[in-house]
């Protein structure tokens, strides 16, 4: 995904999913040109089952949000509530805005904790209690910071590995414990190639269980070979299908881990580190997933995977069940998505 851009896809409905489509034109043409202006929210939502009418366009409408910066937004997250959660850093002051449907902002999230040493707020995810879990890179290691609803401080979890490593996602289990994914050195520390990390933490930090993943010696193997597709030219320690990869917690109590390939790598990953792997497949090799949170969403018994043309800009949106088989394809150029029935099954 283009920097300058503002993009994310929600789904909101449990049991009839609801997909919905922000996307700031007006914010991306200001970022790209240096100006400052107010946020465009496009929510776009189905009103009837996914599986049902041939013949459908998801809709758009726009929201006005005046007080935000929107060439400062990164990684838009949204809750089962409709409420839209952005990432801003004006002026170098990070945290995280809650917005309501209206475009009002109802909570600010600051990251801010007495005896921790902050140096950069990363990543979020929002848990269906509505707490807030940032990763965190301190001074001193890796946190989790989880807020509550209405922004106020929760906890500081120091992440305790024994070995140094880059957390990018962090997604909390209805048990507490804590799936997080990210990077981790190579022994030979003067090898820049990083080893795909994937690990069940504790409520207080204790890693309880390292994940070996089926793609991992692959995925490292690619960034070793430099493959465009993963690692930026002159880049060798950043693996993108890792980093800009995303993690979901569904009803059944499985976290789905998405690894930012074409076809897309999902795990779903239980409490206790079973782990179930499928893939889904745009059916187009030159479309990848979007880039973090917004790429993908889960509702009730439906995972939803945005993908898109680096190029061109069109979109293709998967929905699928959580084994894996597709129940539909949205797809058309930027911002208007059409329905097509689903054509390929896939199971785990």
């Amino acid at each position: 995904m283009r920097p300058n851009v503002f993009l994310a896809m929600c789904v909101l409905m449990p049991l009839a999913p609801a997909i919905s489509w922000a996307q700031g034109s007006a914010a991306a043409q200001a970022a790209a040109s240096g100006q400052r202006s107010s946020a465009t929210l496009s929510l776009t939502e189905t009103q009837s089952k996914v599986t049902e009418p041939a013949n459908r366009t998801l809709s758009l409408h726009s929201i006005e949000s005046p007080s935000e910066v929107a060439s400062e937004f990164s990684n838009p997250e949204c809750d089962g509530d409709g409420n839209i959660y952005i990432n801003t850093w004006p002026d170098g002051v990070h945290a995280i805005h809650k917005l309501n449907a209206r475009g009002e902002r109802v909570a600010v999230f600051l990251p801010n904790s007495p005896g921790v040493r902050v140096d950069m707020a990363m990543s979020f995810s929002i848990a269906p209690d509505g707490d807030v879990y940032q990763l965190i890179h301190g001074h001193d290691g890796r946190y989790v910071f989880v807020y509550r609803p209405n922004g106020s401080l929760k906890s500081t979890i120091k992440l305790r590995t024994g070995f140094v490593f880059k957390p990018s996602r962090v997604t909390a289990f209805a048990t507490g414990d804590l799936l997080v994914s990210g990077l981790e050195y190579d022994k030979d520390r003067k090898n820049p190639v990083m080893w795909p990390f994937t690990g069940i933490f504790s409520s207080d930090g204790t890693l309880r269980k390292e994940l070996a993943l089926a793609d991992d010696d692959e995925i490292h193997d690619l960034a070793v070979s430099g493959d465009e597709r993963v690692t930026p030219a002159g880049q060798p320690s950043v693996n993108v299908a890792v980093q800009a990869g995303t993690a979901k917690e569904a009803e059944d109590g499985n976290i789905y881990l998405m690894r930012r390939l074409s076809p897309a790598i999902i795990y779903a990953i239980s409490p206790g580190g079973d782990v179930r792997r499928f893939t889904i497949d745009p059916g187009r090799p030159d479309f990848m997933p979007g880039i973090g949170a917004g790429a993908m969403h889960i509702a009730g018994d439906r995972i939803a995977v945005l993908f898109f043309h680096p190029q061109t800009g069109q979109s293709l949106l998967k929905v699928v069940d959580l084994k894996g088989r597709e129940v539909a394809t949205y797809e058309g150029p930027n911002g208007s998505l059409s329905w097509r029935r689903p054509t390929i099954t896939s199971s785990s």
